[in-house]
């Protein structure tokens, strides 16, 4: 089971503010997008934990109707978590996401970005 709460890095949280204001989409969304782009690459090789000190999401407003299916995909990947390394789990792959997304200059670059993603993982 997710924790009620997940910190993320202020890393993090300086790219979805950035990614926010060149989009229009909201955090929340942008790190769904961002860990979904990291759990599709897999476990983490040897990454530098993430110091938690950004923002601050409730785990329904971070993963909304899909807080099972996340927390599915996260388990596959990761094995069983308990709660304070979920959330370096769940944090450091925001920020692996996000490190792609960063390029996207408007919600239209990101929209392209997602779709060639799409095509790419159907192959």
């Amino acid at each position: 089971m997710l924790p009620n709460r997940f910190r993320v890095s202020k890393n993090a949280m300086d790219a979805l503010k950035l990614l926010k204001s060149r989009t229009g989409v909201t955090p929340n969304i942008l790190c769904r997008i961002a860990l979904t782009l990291s759990l599709e690459e897999g476990k983490l090789p040897g990454r530098k934990q993430p110091e938690l000190d950004g923002g601050e999401f409730n785990t329904h407003t971070l993963f909304g109707e899909y807080e099972r299916v996340y927390d599915c995909f996260i388990r596959q990947i990761h094995g069983p978590l308990d709660a304070r390394h979920c959330n370096l789990v769940v944090a450091d792959h925001i920020d692996r996401g996000l490190d792609h997304l960063k390029k996207c200059k408007t919600l239209l670059d990101l929209s392209q970005f997602l779709s060639k993603v799409a095509l790419r993982t159907k192959h």
